[in-house]
C-alpha cells in the first residue's frame, strides 16, 4: 500500500517536472563538475542501511533518512546553497559505531518539496518546523540537533524552546546574532541585499550568470586550502550544490538568503534565551574558514553558558574535508 505522504510526494514532483519555475543549470555544468571528482574517494558503506522517510509539515513534505541506532540521535541540518549529501561521508562512520542518525533536507531543498505554490514563504520559522517535524514523527524525546551553516540558527532556536528534549547541542561553522566577527560570503550579500533584489533575481533567471557566481564564490572558499582540500571541494561539494540547484532549490535558496540579516537581528533578540540555556554545547569548527572564523566560533560560544570549541584544521565544509576526524568528535561528546 502506497503511503498518503509518499503519494502526495510523487504528484508533486510531477508538477515539478511541469512547472516553468526553478533554475536549470546545463547538463554539460554537471557533466564537468562530475568529472570533477574523479581519483576521489566515494562516501564509506554504512554497515546500516537507512531507512526514507517523507514527513508532512504544514501539508508539505520532508524527506529525511534515519540510521537505525542507539539514541540519542544526531538530527544533523545543512544550510545553503547545500542539502543532506554534504553529511554523506561523515554519516557512515556515526552508523558504524552504532549511533542512531536522521538526516533531512528542509523543505524547497534536496529531495524535498520544492513548492510550486507562488511566493510560497520559505522562512527560518518555516525551518525550525521542518525540524519539529521530523524529531516528532521519528519520536525522538532527546536527540542532539547538528547545525552547519544557515542549520546553525535553526538548531539553536529549536533548542532553545525545547531544552528538555535536547540531549547536548552542536554546532558547525554556523552564525547566530550580530557580532564584529560575522562576515557573510559575498553570494550572500548579494541576494540579501534588498536593494540588489533584481539583480539576484537575473542571476537565477541566466544560468551562466549565476554559474559564474557560483565559480567566484567557489574560489574564495577555497583560498586558504591546501590542494587536497580544494580537491575535495571541487570533486564533492561542487556537484552537490550544482545538483540541489539543476533540481530546483533556487526558490528558496532566494528567499532564505534575503532574509538572513533579518534572521541575524531576531536571533540577537534571543540571545537573553540563550545565555540560560543548560544543556552542554559543542562548536566543532573548521579553522581555515575565511567567512565564519575561528573568531567568529569564539563569539558564539561566549553566549552559552556551558560551551566549548573543538577546532578542525578544514575549511567551511569540515564534515566533506575531515569526516573520520568530525565524527571522533562527535563521538567523542556522547
Amino acid at each position: 500500500m502506497t503511503h498518503p505522504a509518499d503519494q502526495i510526494l510523487k504528484s508533486r514532483r510531477d508538477m515539478l517536472c511541469a512547472a516553468a519555475g526553478g533554475l536549470v543549470f546545463s547538463l554539460a555544468i554537471s557533466k564537468r563538475a562530475a568529472a570533477a571528482s574523479g581519483g576521489l574517494e566515494p562516501p564509506m558503506a554504512s554497515a546500516v542501511k537507512y531507512v526514507e522517510h517523507h514527513i508532512i509539515h504544514d501539508g508539505h513534505v520532508v524527506y529525511a533518512r534515519e540510521y537505525p541506532g542507539q539514541d540519542p540521535a544526531y538530527v544533523m541540518m545543512h544550510g545553503f546553497p547545500d542539502n543532506l549529501h554534504i553529511y554523506d561521508y561523515v554519516v557512515p562512520y556515526l552508523a558504524k559505531a552504532g549511533r542512531r542518525v536522521v538526516v533531512f533536507d528542509f523543505l524547497g531543498f534536496g529531495q524535498s518539496e520544492k513548492i510550486t505554490q507562488k511566493n510560497y514563504p520559505y522562512t527560518f520559522e518555516q525551518q525550525v518546523g521542518d525540524l519539529a517535524a521530523v524529531a516528532d514523527a521519528l519520536k525522538l524525546d532527546k536527540f542532539v540537533p547538528v547545525g552547519h551553516d544557515a542549520g546553525g540558527p535553526c538548531a539553536i532556536n529549536y533548542s532553545i524552546d525545547h531544552p528538555d528534549r535536547i540531549a547536548w547541542l552542536c554546532l558547525m561553522n554556523c552564525y547566530y546574532a550580530e557580532s564584529p566577527t560575522l562576515r557573510l560570503p559575498e553570494i550572500i550579500e548579494v541576494f540579501g541585499d534588498p536593494g540588489l533584489k533584481d539583480l539576484a533575481q537575473e542571476f537565477l533567471n541566466t544560468p551562466e550568470m549565476m554559474n559564474w557566481l557560483l565559480t567566484f564564490q567557489d574560489n574564495h572558499f577555497q583560498a586558504k586550502m591546501p590542494p587536497a582540500l580544494k580537491d575535495r571541494f571541487t570533486g564533492i561539494l561542487r556537484p552537490i550544490v550544482r545538483d540541489n540547484f539543476a533540481s530546483g532549490a533556487g526558490p528558496a535558496f532566494r528567499q532564505m538568503t534575503s532574509q538572513v540579516r533579518e534572521n541575524v537581528a531576531y536571533n540577537t533578540t534571543r540571545l537573553p534565551d540563550v545565555r540560560k540555556f543548560a544543556p552542554k554545547v559543542t562548536l566543532i569548527w573548521g579553522t581555515e574558514d575565511p567567512y565564519l572564523t575561528p573568531e567568529a566560533a569564539d563569539a558564539i560560544a561566549a553566549n552559552f553558558p556551558h560551551a566549548t570549541v573543538k577546532s578542525v584544521e578544514a575549511g567551511h565544509w569540515l564534515i566533506i574535508d575531515k569526516p573520520e576526524e568530525v565524527a571522533r568528535l562527535l563521538l567523542a561528546e556522547a
